[in-house]
């Protein structure tokens, strides 16, 4: 043992010391006069960094235009000088929010018309022309009457690699934050998708916005970041050119969506009406008109009854099929829900699901009935009582 320590010792200290001897010779060998070539050269090579920073700065910012929709904002750049100007198909159909927006969603929904402020402060109208296919998340829009637009060119598609600098260029957050530029490099590429996963610095409103390498071409369409509220946590993501350059391509073919793909909206489910009475209620959870699919991807049916505050309610729901998940919904005067309770496990050992609760106010009243895991199909028995 105290071989193998003095070995490790010895091992340490020669590696020391020929570190000390190493850097010694080298200060020797260098001369005054070699020093300062080297610092001169670092101070080029910082120059030179710059100087190609402020050239794709330069080159693109003409090209890039912040969206405003009326109920928010974006990026897009022009990719003709007639006009045609790049975004993300979320800046003009956000995508909804939660289970309620989803159901209420409306694919022609959406503004016709946007505001395009370039970075010179200008405004101009553009017309939505249209959306990607299959969930691709791009739109197009077209100013009139223009002929000579600043634009921005495209990139070779796969001419990219990790590591290389990129540049972002659009309008976080606010408005007033137009034309706003930051660095990085790509992290990673999808190897299926393309995808391009990088670490400069986007925010809310950098959607649609180019993304660049040092020759000011846009690689690829800035869409989504990694993040906690406004935190950007360096895991960044754009849609590759080579989808751009497609979809540009279809544009000219009139060979776009009317209306954006990213969500297929469900059918708003059917509603049945029971009475606290003890009634037994067979049920089957699936696919169909009665159903919706909840965050988590299980089915839920619902149920509606009219209840009083401070009415005391038993809801039972058993299945030899699925594991039963009960949710016991408050209606508010918006129509929104709000969950009142919630329960997955009657008792120890009993999957089947019960809620025992005092409702808070008086109005109506939905049950959900559904499955602890994502997909479960079966028939099921629901139960619903009040006590005075």
């Amino acid at each position: 043992m105290m071989k193998k320590q003095f070995l490790q010792l010895g091992t340490f200290a020669i590696c020391t010391t020929l570190t000390v001897i190493t850097n010694t010779n080298i200060e020797q060998l260098l001369p005054n006069n070699h020093k300062k070539v080297w610092h001169s050269y670092t101070a080029f090579a910082q120059t030179n960094e710059e100087q190609i920073s402020r050239q794709v700065y330069q080159k693109a910012s003409p090209a890039v235009v912040t969206v405003q929709t009326g109920t928010g904002h974006g990026s897009g750049f022009v990719v003709s000088q007639d006009g045609l100007i790049i975004t993300n198909a979320h800046v003009i159909k956000p995508l909804p929010k939660n289970q309620q927006e989803l159901i209420n969603y409306n694919l022609n929904d959406f503004p016709r018309v946007v505001t395009v402020v370039f970075s010179n402060g200008r405004k101009v109208s553009a017309d939505v022309l249209g959306f990607g296919k299959s969930g691709l998340d791009l739109a197009v829009l077209k100013i009139y009457n223009q002929k000579n637009l600043r634009t921005l060119d495209l990139a070779v598609p796969g001419d990219t690699s990790v590591g290389e600098r990129v540049f972002a260029l659009g309008t976080p957050l606010n408005a007033d934050f137009k034309d706003t530029f930051t660095q990085g490099h790509i992290t990673r590429i999808d190897s299926k998708s393309g995808k391009i996963q990088h670490d400069a610095v986007i925010q809310g409103g950098n959607s649609g916005g180019p993304l660049l390498n040092s020759k000011g071409q846009v690689i690829g369409v800035n869409t989504a970041g990694v993040g906690v509220g406004k935190l950007n946590s360096g895991m960044n993501f754009a849609i590759p050119v080579a989808q751009v350059q497609s979809f540009i391509a279809a544009t000219r073919k009139k060979d776009i969506s009317s209306f954006s793909t990213l969500v297929q909206p469900t059918t708003k489910p059917t509603v049945t009406t029971i009475s606290l009475n003890g009634q037994v209620i067979n049920g089957s959870l699936g696919k169909g008109a009665r159903s919706f699919v909840r965050e988590n991807g299980s089915f839920v049916n619902l149920y509606q009854f009219q209840g009083r505050s401070g009415q005391q309610v038993i809801i039972e729901m058993v299945s030899q099929k699925i594991n039963p998940v009960l949710i016991l919904y408050q209606i508010k005067a918006d129509g929104a829900r709000k969950v009142v309770d919630k329960n997955d496990d009657r008792g120890p050992g009993d999957f089947n699901a019960q809620i025992v609760t005092k409702l808070p106010e008086n109005g109506v009243y939905e049950v959900g009935a559904s499955s602890l895991e994502a997909k479960e199909i079966g028939n099921y028995i629901l139960r619903a009582t009040a006590k005075p």
